[in-house]
Parts: structure tokens; C-alpha cells; sequence
């Protein structure tokens, strides 16, 4: 399975402290950079795969709920006290709180008419269920990250090869790329996103 899913702050930055509100939540008492912190996600988020795996062998449904939260807090759980839980704060971007659940019910309600109705190829249901997914944005941090591993997932559990996120592009390219797609998406434009999975 494709592993790259975190575009990673430069490393020019990875001495940056984290100021107080970052830090918040935060587990390991040794972090204190942006640098250290990339680490700790890291390690933690290549854990998750081994969840992921065993609750696909389980028969849970990826596009749920359940899954998602699993996943998040398999992700980030070592690093992140919050991890797993639905943000509870406003942001500039995603679904005001109160609305998560609901936001998420109706995607994965979506997702089951996709496939009983084959509204979309296979790879075209995870590249909207990616996208819905940083929409909605439903956790603190680890949106990003965690919508890619879902689609990913989403895909090994319908037997497709998952995406490969812009792996073959230069790492700021990859990144603006995929902002770029994220955008145009969110203007129901979906062909750079498209071309960016496979990229």
C-alpha cells in the first residue's frame, strides 16, 4: 500500500517550537519542534495501517463512521489525547461542529448510493469520499491525512490499488497540486483531483 500520505512541513521548519495552543493535547512530553512532532506523527500514523488491516479482516466497513474514528485514533492516538474525537471549535475551513455526525452520516449514506446505483467508478467513489471528507473537516488536525488513508482503504477493501497522491511529483509540487485539486474540487471540478490521485 502507498505510504505517502502526509505532506510534512519542510525541514527547513522542523526546529519551529510549537507554541502553547499546538501544544495542546499533546502526549509526549519530549516534543518541542515542529521536527519532533513530524516524527512522533509519522511512527504513529504507520501503526494505523496494522488497525486498518485487521478491522478490514473484521468486515468493517470502511465509508463508516465507525471506521473513521477508529482509524484517526489509530493514526495520531499515541501523540494526540484528542485523537479519534470530532473537533469541538470552529475553524476557517469545514463544517461548523455541530454538524459533523450529520455531515458524515449523509457522505457515508452517499457512498452506499454510489455503489448500489454504480453512480461513479470504484476510484471515483474514494477521490469524492477524500474530498467530502476535508469538507467536512471532523478532527482537530490529521484531516488531510486521515481523508487519503480512508480512500486508500476504501479502495484495498473493493480489491483496487490505492491512490498514489502525487508520489511521483517533487514534494512542493505534490503539495500545491494537491491543494490545488482540493480547491477545484470544492467547486464541483473534480478532474485535477482526479489526475492528481494517479500522479
Amino acid at each position: 500500500m502507498n505510504r505517502r500520505v502526509g505532506f510534512t512541513t519542510p525541514l527547513d521548519d522542523g526546529q519551529t517550537p510549537l507554541d502553547p495552543e499546538e501544544a495542546d493535547g499533546l502526549i509526549p512530553a519530549w516534543i518541542a519542534t515542529r521536527g519532533d512532532l513530524n516524527v512522533a506523527e509519522q511512527a504513529n500514523i504507520e501503526s494505523s495501517y496494522r488497525w486498518a488491516a485487521a478491522a478490514r479482516r473484521r468486515g468493517m466497513e470502511v465509508a463508516s463512521e465507525d471506521f473513521l474514528r477508529g482509524l484517526h485514533g489509530a493514526m495520531l492516538g499515541d501523540v494526540w489525547r484528542w485523537a479519534g474525537r470530532y473537533r469541538t471549535t470552529e475553524r476557517n475551513i469545514g463544517v461548523a461542529p455541530h454538524q459533523i455526525s450529520m455531515q458524515l452520516r449523509m457522505l457515508f449514506d452517499d457512498v452506499i448510493a454510489w455503489q448500489t446505483y454504480r453512480t461513479y467508478s470504484v476510484e471515483e467513489q474514494g477521490y469524492r469520499l477524500h474530498h467530502r471528507l476535508t469538507a467536512i473537516h471532523p478532527f482537530p488536525n490529521g484531516n488531510g491525512r486521515s481523508a487519503r488513508l480512508m480512500s486508500d482503504h476504501f479502495l484495498t477493501q473493493r480489491r483496487a490499488e490505492p491512490f498514489t497522491w502525487g508520489a511521483g511529483l517533487p514534494r512542493e509540487e505534490s503539495r500545491q497540486r494537491y491543494l490545488s485539486a482540493v480547491r477545484a474540487a470544492d467547486g464541483h471540478d473534480y478532474a485535477q483531483l482526479a489526475a492528481f490521485v494517479r500522479a
